[in-house]
């Protein structure tokens, strides 16, 4: 029987076009951008079309964008040498760990607390990867702009994108001045991502050799999700409003982890009483179904940070996250399973 597959927010499948992009550029033109020769040549405009392309995606200018291998990476780029950042206490753990970081909950007035002079970088997630929660980042982008207009500071703000693939992103409305996003987020190629760095705000520049089937498989994945963001978004948030109405026939008790009405279409995480959530994820495995207890990246990790910082137990917490191959059939079969595990 067809495995179903409810963990999107860990990984996502890379496209057909996509990998039939990759292919041409892995097996065909297949040379070193930087080369002299006509065939590098053609490497290189390749990849600046692609920049381009990108750049006009996320209403900005192509010498903005640049590549990575993922959102880890990226993160690391744009933070590791701050002198001192100010994050929230639910970010991914490519960011929560640094040594340079001051750790506050999402909540404006802290926010406002917490500035001064020392600051370089203020890092906040566009989409939380755990519960889906979208954060203010508008909001946060105005205190910091205020703050640097009546204190002459230059502080900058950092949004991590990588679970944002469904919502608008256009930086200029953010009004971030660096974003970070993953091809393993969006149907891309593994180890690929870009980083948005704002004319003026920071020095960066790309080493060594592109990764040209990379970059054209993540252009690729761009272009289609313009193409059907719209699309998917309604369809996928179809899927997660009937299988939470659902859930909560079986179990009225269920609880939303985080905001549901302020949150991605693709993710959400309940709690379900009574249960032992490592236990559970295994019981849906034996009946075919994927989903995780909480972010792959923290499999080490005794409990969730995140949930913690919300107050939501993670010993009773299951995240489902729906994706492109998701379908009603999936959804129903689960929720089929889950009522078993349940009650029989």
């Amino acid at each position: 029987m067809k495995r179903i597959y409810l963990d999107y927010a860990a990984l996502t499948p890379i496209d057909n076009g996509v990998m039939k992009i990759m292919k041409k550029y892995s097996n065909g033109d297949y040379t070193n951008p930087s080369s002299l020769y006509a065939s590098g040549v053609a490497a290189k405009n390749a990849v600046d079309q692609a920049r381009k392309e990108i750049a006009a995606s996320l209403h900005a200018h192509p010498d903005e964008i640049y590549f990575t291998n993922g959102g880890t990476h990226g993160n690391d780029l744009i933070l590791k040498d701050q002198k001192k950042v100010v994050i929230s206490n639910i970010e991914h753990s490519s960011i929560i760990d640094l040594p340079n970081v001051l750790k506050i909950p999402v909540d404006i007035e802290i926010l406002k607390k917490s500035l001064s002079p020392e600051i370089s970088v203020v890092s906040v997630m566009l989409v939380n990867n755990e519960t889906g929660s979208i954060q203010p980042i508008s909001d946060i982008v105005k205190i910091v702009r205020d703050f640097n207009k009546n204190n002459g500071t230059k502080i900058l703000v950092h949004t991590d994108a990588c679970q944002a693939g469904l919502l608008p992103l256009f930086v200029e409305k953010l009004g971030v001045d660096l974003m970070t996003l993953d091809g393993n987020k969006m149907y891309g190629p593994r180890s690929t991502g870009i980083i948005y760095v704002k004319r003026g705000s920071m020095k960066m520049e790309e080493r060594g050799t592109l990764n040209v089937p990379g970059i054209l498989g993540f252009a690729e994945c761009v272009r289609i999700r313009e193409k059907f963001a719209e699309k998917e978004y309604v369809t996928i948030l179809g899927h997660k409003t009937f299988f939470l109405n659902e859930l909560l026939k079986i179990n009225p008790e269920i609880k939303v982890n985080g905001s549901l009405e302020n949150s991605t279409p693709h993710i959400l995480n309940v709690s379900i009483p009574n249960i032992d959530s490592e236990f559970f994820i295994l019981q849906l495995d034996a009946g075919g179904i994927e989903c995780s207890t909480k972010s792959a990246c923290l499999r080490d990790e005794d409990e969730s940070y995140v949930l913690k910082a919300i107050g939501a137990d993670s010993k009773t917490s299951v995240r489902f996250s729906f994706g492109r191959e998701t379908s009603k059939g999936d959804i129903r079969r689960t929720l089929k399973i889950i009522e078993k595990i349940l009650f029989f």
